[in-house]
């Protein structure tokens, strides 16, 4: 048998046989979700002594059956509680739920094996060996999800391993809220509510640090969704009483409907920010950057929405190692260079949005390619010539410095190709 000693948390399908050489503790709590193992390694430090000891562990590092012989032998077997959630049920890890039913009955150790999504699982159930009670209970604080929802989590499994305490209640978090406030913002950070979840925050942290010492005061407030009703009507109101001069946003996708787009209400520049779920390392060595699923997600999608993307603010990284738990935590590392980068892209944005239309200084830009009388001011679909015009006659609406300007798409290519016959640099229309 080819044997390996883990290195990484990150495991290719667990093809070879992988010892994790975790000493025994009287909690072991298996997930193959990275965002629940950085949560409860991040509970678990917050607890301090009021902690049960604990071992974390991926699942994705368990499939080879020797592995889960070796694992169980060596730390399940002398565990009081052992905790699995398995996304997929069951069928996910067949020879695992059996080899780990089977050693908690045989030596009385307390089991509960739960679901990864948000409903109860029967079948699991039936192999757990504590009361169908206390797997619910369990089963909400993973389901409610969040690093308090984490430490009640470990208190109450403390409580069952024989500690005289009483742990919170499962707290639902709600699809919306704040996770930092402020009255009299200048910017508004907008991620996802499962950051929150996982207790990833770290670059959302940072993000509103850099933005303070700029002089920059931000909230950063979750969402399930932009498309949520409940999402969209909190962000409304936010954005009412307190109107931002840049968001800086970190979901991904596109809303599609700029009448149901909250970001777009707020009528401010929306920065689009990644949090990128590859390595820094592999962003470094790939030719094209990010991802194809970040690219998509960040980048392509959020544009059609009109977010200008600045960059990724944070990688996957897997280089901690949790020694309380002896565990491997992946989770997102921010990158301080491209968080000032940022912060200091927001700030300007939003100085520029301070600064009176009148002393704005705007170009606009038309193609010219390839470089021939007949493509000047080219467009494919559309009528660029009278677009601008009609740009122009809406910046002067506006109070922008435009002076005169062609009344017609005709006489402003006629003006472009008089300043192109002439030598020297090209020219502008005289504004």
């Amino acid at each position: 048998m080819h044997l390996l000693a883990t290195t990484s948390g990150v495991v290719n399908g667990g093809a070879e046989a992988i010892d994790l050489k975790q000493s025994p503790a009287d909690v072991v709590i298996l997930t193959a979700a990275d965002s629940e193992l950085a949560c409860l390694a991040s509970a678990h430090d917050a607890l301090g002594d009021a902690a049960p000891s604990l071992r974390l562990a991926n699942l994705l590092q368990l499939q080879h059956n020797y592995s889960v012989d070796l694992y169980t032998e060596k730390t399940l077997s002398k565990a009081k509680l052992i905790i699995i959630r398995l996304l997929g049920g069951r069928a996910y890890w067949d020879y695992g739920v059996e080899a780990v039913a089977t050693l908690a009955r045989e030596k009385n150790i307390q089991l509960a094996l739960l679901p990864g999504g948000q409903e109860p699982d029967a079948e699991l159930s039936a192999f757990s060996t504590l009361p169908a009670s206390t797997v619910e209970r369990l089963r909400q604080y993973f389901a409610f999800g969040g690093v308090e929802n984490a430490k009640a989590l470990l208190q109450f499994c403390a409580q069952l391993c024989g500690r005289a305490n009483a742990p919170p209640a499962p707290q639902a978090l709600s699809k919306v809220g704040f996770h930092i406030k402020a009255d009299k913002g200048t910017a508004a950070i907008i991620f996802y509510r499962s950051v929150i979840e996982g207790g990833q925050t770290l670059p959302i942290d940072a993000m509103v640090t850099a933005l303070r010492a700029r002089g920059v005061v931000a909230s950063a407030i979750f969402v399930s969704s932009l498309k949520d009703e409940d999402c969209a009507h909190f962000l409304n109101e936010h954005f009412a009483a307190h109107p931002p001069s840049v968001i800086l946003n970190a979901t991904g996708f596109a809303v599609g409907d700029e009448a149901r787009d909250p970001l777009a209400r707020a009528d401010c520049p929306v920065l689009q920010v990644a949090l990128a779920g590859s390595s820094e390392a592999d962003w470094q060595a790939s030719s094209q950057g990010l991802r194809a699923t970040d690219l998509a997600m960040n980048v392509v999608l959020p544009e059609l929405d009109g977010r200008i993307f600045a960059r990724a603010i944070s990688f996957k990284a897997d280089e901690q190692f949790h020694a309380a738990t002896q565990c491997r935590i992946v989770t997102y590392k921010p990158v301080t260079d491209r968080i000032a980068y940022v912060a200091e892209l927001a700030t300007r944005w939003a100085a520029l949005r301070a600064t009176p239309n009148g002393e704005k200084k705007l170009a606009i830009i038309l193609a010219n390619y390839p470089d021939k009388d007949g493509r000047v001011a080219n467009g494919v679909g559309y009528d660029t010539p009278a677009s601008t015009i009609e740009i122009l006659k809406a910046l002067s609406a506006k109070g922008y410095g435009i002076g005169a300007f062609p009344t017609d798409g005709n006489e402003l290519i006629q003006h472009l190709l008089s300043a192109r016959r002439k030598p020297g640099p090209p020219q502008s229309l005289p504004m």
